[in-house]
């Protein structure tokens, strides 16, 4: 479960871009995350169900290591959740993953062409 998802407060670095969230915007991924899902996205592209899925176990492996610091929990975990949701479109798909294919990733480009940034204050 995500940061923005069980909303446990204190579990980023002070450091990170993270711990600057407000409660109005925890539900807004942070660039980081955002990072991570395109890393998966990209390392996605052509592979079939088996080898998603072969990549989602290695990327729970690395979620648990216990040297991460919270920030790098958070974007491993977001990376875990973005291999379960590819391995998961994948699943009943007999080709490959391509995210230009991938309606998801089409809403969540269409959403952030339509969103408007908080005001410089808020940031």
């Amino acid at each position: 479960m995500s940061v923005e998802q069980d909303g446990a407060p204190g579990r980023v670095d002070d450091t990170s871009d993270e711990a600057a969230r407000s409660p109005e915007d925890a539900a807004e991924p942070s660039e980081g995350e955002r990072e991570a899902w395109a890393r998966v996205r990209r390392s996605a592209t052509g592979m079939r169900h088996h080898e998603a899925k072969d990549a989602l176990d290695e990327a729970r492996k690395a979620a648990r290591t216990k040297s991460l610091t919270a920030h790098e929990a958070l974007i491993a975990q977001a990376e875990v959740e973005e291999w379960e949701r590819i391995a998961d479109a994948l699943f009943d798909h007999a080709g490959v993953y391509d995210a230009a294919d991938d309606p998801f990733v089409q809403g969540e480009a269409e959403g952030r062409a339509h969103h408007t940034p908080p005001p410089p204050d808020r940031r």
